[in-house]
């Protein structure tokens, strides 16, 4: 009897040790590190604040926009499709490379951003340009104290942002 609990025992202690390396590279990997998944990441960004000026482009993002603004990034492929969303933000997607041009996508998109002033919304088809920006959608409401802006912003990069 005593030689079963024995054997028993020395299974659970091997067990236990053959989990450590589990839960020692569990403990040391960061979300960051899964992005490696697929060879590119689909960043967006939103915010209750002004992306462009009204007479740039809209690829021209304000240095505020980026700094104020939240990011969602997602690990895709060149032909991808999917979901992705937080509490303030959700977009369906799908990317397409374009044939001969290795660095542009056609993206197709439907997206809500709730705001604290209610939702803005936006659905098309545009380019993407790797490592360019592009304002998505995005509303202005006129008040008493000035205008608000809500704006959302899609990039296609390399990992690492290029």
């Amino acid at each position: 009897m005593q030689r079963i609990a024995s054997h028993i025992t020395l299974w659970v202690n091997l067990l236990f040790l053959s989990l450590i390396p589990s839960i020692a590279l569990a403990e040391n990997s960061a979300p960051e590190d899964y992005l490696t998944n697929k060879p590119l990441v689909l960043e967006v960004r939103y915010c209750e604040c002004l992306a462009t000026k009204t007479d740039g482009a809209p690829s021209d993002l304000l240095p505020s926009f980026l700094r104020e603004s939240s990011l969602l990034k997602v690990s895709v492929s060149s032909k991808d499709s999917g979901f992705a969303s937080s509490s303030e933000f959700s977009i369906g997607y799908e990317l397409k490379p374009v044939a001969g041009s290795p660095d542009q996508f056609q993206f197709n998109y439907a997206g809500n951003h709730t705001t604290s002033k209610g939702n803005s919304a936006g659905n098309g088809e545009l380019l993407l340009v790797q490592g360019q920006w592009v304002n998505l959608f995005g509303s202005q409401h006129e008040t008493e104290t000035g205008s608000q802006h809500s704006n959302v912003a899609v990039r296609v990069a390399k990992p690492g942002g290029s």
